[in-house]
């Protein structure tokens, strides 16, 4: 340990002990940077810098503390926005400003040449950092475009300044080992975001252009005629192609046609949706299950049913009469469509649940059709005058349609394709009063008809919660507890292959029956791999990689990351052997370990390592298990996945016993 750490080892320790100050302490030091004025006078970049090494050196969770900052300069940045905006030219005359002219001055002239985009520049600018956000309020840039800016560059800003001062904390060689390639990574997430910001009204133009090419080709008005009725929603789908929503709409559909597509070709689930499932399951319990059992109230039949009818008055009262059917057909064709394709094509669910009474087929999930189609049918009927409530309808709308899709997995009773299907089977059919033409209406209270169709729908859920009727909790798959793995009997099959998240992966190359909270058999030649923690994280960029200093790439079976993780470094120190093992089951004679094993040949790359996997051969199996198992006092026996057992219960079970490798 140098001199410096150790003189700086008790504020380490103090700060372990006490994060919440560090956090507020770093919140401090940002909104002061920030602050118009203020921040010409403190030394932020500095502070930021040491207020990240102390956090480095303390082992502090450094994402709380990166909210801290985020929250801290959002704020500053904020206050000084109102300052220009309520002093206007006054601000001139403050006391601080006649001091530094040159910073207001070049302040004026960086969003005179950038507009907007002067906020997220000037933030990374010393003189005009904390000056520009009082200069654009002062010259009265709109206050929404103000707080996009403002959150999107804090977003940057923070990790920017106190990224470095972490690594340095963590480890003085490991800085500057590592701080070129953490630069460089900083270049190239900036490069990106504005390489992105410059492509997308690029590609945007060349779309629309095409879009509007469509429409006068298909003409203004529909064929005229009785077959002109009936091609009226495909020929207003066609111009909608001019703006983005309608490019929107089209994805959905194709979405919709390859789930489907994909529902007929492929009855069973994929594997990526197995081990998706999987992991879903396996946060299944108590608490969370009956969560997502509330949240999922949102897209039954009955909520949905009675807002959309409430949508549907209020529009018909208000003299809506064409946009209130064309709503009610929206949101019913969806949930009629989704039940009547749930019939036809008999996809199983998850958990043998469509042997049940309570459960239909699955695809596609009408919960996730119905809550779809209830809030395109918001968007759709709202004025275009309203376009502050369609944002705020959009975001909490938005995530609605995202919380109830995923509590239908993670309660067990759809494969994500169900929700996938479902989702574009709503947006699809939601848009119908918008696709069909029913836009040319007159605009009268649309908007109160939404307010009143949202509040319907929380009220009905909150109250089928609380009867726990029509969709009582009992029905759903129970809770999978704490995850210990089940009593079984000795002889009791197991998995033979591993469950990933992208579907059945590595073969398991041994059942282990020895060891309680580790394989027995593996020491001293295995050691505990690295863990995953922000200095261990930063050696993968590394340009010089040590196998035994990396920590390992996470593994998941049935849902579950390894609960022991072991390596054994050889000669060559970018060549190491890893071992994963899940405690599978519990036995009168003992745990049951699930082992993988793999090697990792670690070389320098550009700007990450270059890691290649190999699996091992039967040689190298009998090398690597074969002294484990003679330690631990282990026979094998055959089978598809070769189990290591005690000589005295091998042969109680076999007389011939067993033979090691």
């Amino acid at each position: 340990m140098s001199g410096l750490e150790t003189a700086l080892e008790p504020v380490f320790t103090w700060l372990t002990a006490n994060p919440a100050w560090a956090g507020a302490f770093i919140g401090l030091i940002a909104f002061a940077e920030s602050l118009a004025l203020v921040g010409l006078l403190v030394p932020g970049a500095f502070l930021m810098f040491l207020a990240g090494a102390a956090v480095g050196g303390s082992n502090i969770d450094i994402l709380p503390m990166l909210a801290w900052a985020v929250v801290g300069a959002v704020a500053g940045d904020s206050l000084s926005y109102w300052l220009g905006r309520h002093f206007r030219d006054q601000l001139r005359d403050f006391p601080v400003v006649r001091r530094y002219p040159g910073a207001l001055a070049r302040a004026e002239g960086l969003f005179h040449r950038h507009g907007g985009k002067s906020v997220v520049i000037g933030r990374f600018v010393g003189p005009v950092r904390p000056v520009i956000p009082a200069v654009v309020g002062m010259l009265g840039m709109p206050p929404g475009r103000f707080l996009v800016a403002n959150v999107s560059s804090a977003l940057a800003w923070a990790p920017a300044y106190l990224l470095p001062g972490v690594v340095f904390g963590a480890s003085l060689v490991l800085a500057m080992e590592v701080m070129g390639r953490l630069m460089a990574w900083l270049v190239l997430a900036f490069g990106g975001f504005f390489l992105l910001r410059w492509l997308i009204p690029r590609i945007d133009r060349p779309l629309r252009l095409a879009g509007h090419r469509l429409a006068r080709a298909v003409g203004r008005h529909p064929p005229p005629g009785q077959w002109g009725e009936w091609l009226r929603p495909l020929h207003a789908a066609l111009r909608a192609l001019r703006h983005r929503q309608g490019w929107l709409w089209w994805l959905a559909f194709v979405v919709f046609l390859g789930t489907l597509a994909e529902a007929l070709w492929t009855p069973g689930p994929q594997g990526w949706e197995r081990g998706l499932l999987a992991l879903a399951e396996a946060q299944r319990g108590d608490l969370p299950r009956r969560f997502a059992w509330i949240i999922t109230q949102a897209g039954g039949l009955l909520p949905v049913s009675l807002a959309t009818l409430t949508l549907v008055a209020a529009l018909w009262r208000a003299g809506e009469v064409r946009r209130a059917g064309f709503a009610v057909l929206g949101v019913a064709s969806a949930v009629l469509v989704a039940y009547v394709l749930k019939a036809l094509l008999g996809t199983p669910r998850p958990n043998g649940l469509t042997a049940t009474a309570e459960f239909a087929a699955a695809f596609p999930s009408a919960h996730a059709a119905g809550i779809a189609a209830l809030v395109t049918v918001w968007l759709t009927v709202l004025p275009p005058r309203a376009r502050v409530l369609r944002w705020l309808l959009l975001l909490p709308g938005g995530l609605l349609i995202a919380l109830v899709a995923a509590t239908r997995l993670l309660l067990g009773v759809h494969w994500p394709l169900d929700v996938i299907g479902g989702l574009a089977l709503g947006i699809v059919l939601g848009a119908l009063p918008a696709v069909a033409g029913g836009v040319r209406s007159p605009v009268r209270r649309r908007d109160e008809s939404v307010v009143l169709s949202a509040g319907i729908l929380v009220a009905t859920a909150g109250i089928a919660q609380m009867l726990n009727w029509p969709d009582p909790i009992d029905t759903y798959p129970e809770p999978v507890g704490s995850g210990l793995p089940a009593v079984v009997a000795t002889d009791s099959p197991l998995a033979t292959q591993r469950l990933g998240l992208r579907g059945p992966a590595d073969a398991f190359v041994a059942q282990w029956q020895a060891g309680e909270q580790v394989p027995a058999g593996f020491e001293p030649e295995w050691q505990p791999a690295p863990p995953w923690r922000w200095q261990t994280a930063l050696r993968w960029i590394s340009p010089r990689p040590s196998a035994a200093r990396l920590p390992v790439l996470p593994r998941w079976h049935d849902g579950r990351r390894p609960d022991v993780v072991l390596i054994r470094v050889g000669d060559d120190p970018r060549r190491r052997w890893v071992l994963r093992a899940w405690r599978a089951a519990v036995t009168p004679d003992g745990p049951i370990w699930l082992l993988t094993l793999e090697r990792d040949d670690i070389r320098p790359g550009v700007l990450l390592p270059r890691l290649r996997r190999h699996e091992p051969s039967p040689d190298e199996l009998a090398a690597l298990l074969g002294p484990a198992s003679q330690r631990a006092g282990l026979v094998r026996l055959p089978g598809p996945v070769p189990r290591y057992r005690s000589s005295s219960d091998a042969s109680a079970a076999s007389p011939q016993g067993g033979t090691n490798p």
